[in-house]
């Protein structure tokens, strides 16, 4: 078996380690993907799955809730083993302090796609190259970094943002080592090839088109639509009263729609004269508001249309605000039995990466 997925609970990363030793103890993991309850943080989950596996490279995030097969869980690792049957070869890098406005990748990139032959040798086998990236939350820089991120490279970078449980604790991790306002990057050299796909359950509420007149990109706040409060604009488009508009900014985000493609921004919390948002919006851009379809239904029909032959592994980075949008409606259970018809993991992110920084989104990496 090319890629093998496993859900743990343990009374402590040690534990979860030696467990899932156990269970791939006849499996030579190239590449170690996990996804750890920000729970297991205090006692080193990456050191710890570092001893258990010595031979392994291995990357992964705090999470607030996990994904693994047909399995919602809370208070436990998902971890993905992919031996050299389904990926290669993997390249991985950490780039630290991304909260920096001057970022520039170029010469990262080059040193990554160096150890694959180069950028020719990726251009002429582009449908077998394909990027993970993993953020940590708290810098609120993936706009920027994405940004960056797609000037230096071709190649396609799926991935998402850390998320927390109560105790706040928001890492990524890389070997035996964790980070903190840390990106990192993960080129993998696929054997078979790869699938990417993204789903985000939200259509147009309304055809009018909002223009963004004042932000602040940065701080993730906007002040203003067509030069009124942005909050007063909100309020009229989907008709409620202004003083209510908070508790609608999950069920009816923002989106720039480019070329039918729809990238969903959403709302915060009010903040003095502005909203804040999980991404930010620059001046100048035009916007729609949106609302949030079915969500189980959506998926099936984006996993079917894609997923046509028997995957090795799916990796699922599903937004956080969908994970509460199916606790609320009780629809956990059919939305996981989706995953369940493949060796799948996930996690609730804070924030998706897929040719740029968007919410409320699903995006799917598929390893054929």
């Amino acid at each position: 078996m090319a890629i093998k997925t496993l859900s743990i609970k343990g009374m402590d990363s040690k534990d979860m380690a030696q467990k899932a030793k156990t269970a791939l103890k006849d499996f030579n993991a190239e590449l170690l993907l996990f996804f750890a309850s920000s729970f297991y943080d205090t006692s080193s989950p990456a050191k710890e799955l570092s001893i258990a596996f010595p031979h392994s490279r291995i990357i992964g995030s705090t999470s607030h809730s996990e994904y693994c097969n047909s399995d919602y869980t809370e208070n436990s690792v998902s971890i993905m083993a992919i031996d050299k049957q389904s990926v290669e070869d993997v390249c991985i890098q950490v780039v630290e302090n991304i909260e920096q406005k001057q970022l520039n990748l170029h010469n990262l990139m080059q040193q990554m796609e160096a150890q694959f032959g180069g950028q020719e040798e990726i251009f002429n086998h582009f449908d077998h190259y394909v990027g993970i990236v993993l953020f940590e939350a708290s810098a609120k820089a993936e706009e920027t970094f994405m940004d960056s991120l797609g000037t230096a490279s071709d190649i396609l970078f799926v991935g998402g943002s850390s998320s927390t449980t109560e105790n706040n604790i928001s890492k990524v991790y890389v070997g035996d080592k964790s980070y903190n306002k840390a990106a990192v990057l993960a080129i993998l050299k696929t054997v078979n090839g790869y699938d990417v796909l993204k789903t985000q359950s939200a259509c147009i509420l309304s055809e009018r088109k909002i223009v963004v007149t004042k932000s602040d990109m940065q701080q993730r706040i906007v002040y203003e639509f067509d030069n009124r409060p942005c909050g007063e604009v909100y309020a009229e488009v989907i008709g409620v009263p202004k003083e209510q508009i908070q508790n609608y900014f999950v069920s009816n985000p923002l989106g720039i729609v480019a070329e039918g493609e729809i990238f969903v921004r959403t709302f915060d919390q009010i903040k003095q004269d502005g909203i804040t948002l999980h991404c930010g919006l620059p001046e100048g851009a035009e916007i729609n508001v949106l609302k949030i379809g079915d969500i189980v239904a959506d998926t099936k029909k984006a996993l079917d249309s894609t997923i046509t032959y028997s995957p090795a592994g799916v990796i699922n980075f599903n937004c956080l605000y969908r994970t509460f949008e199916m606790l609320n409606k009780e629809l956990t259970k059919q939305y996981c039995s989706l995953f369940g018809r493949y060796n799948s993991i996930g996690f609730s992110t804070a924030g998706e990466a897929f040719l740029g920084h968007i919410n409320e989104t699903s995006t799917i990496l598929v390893i054929k």
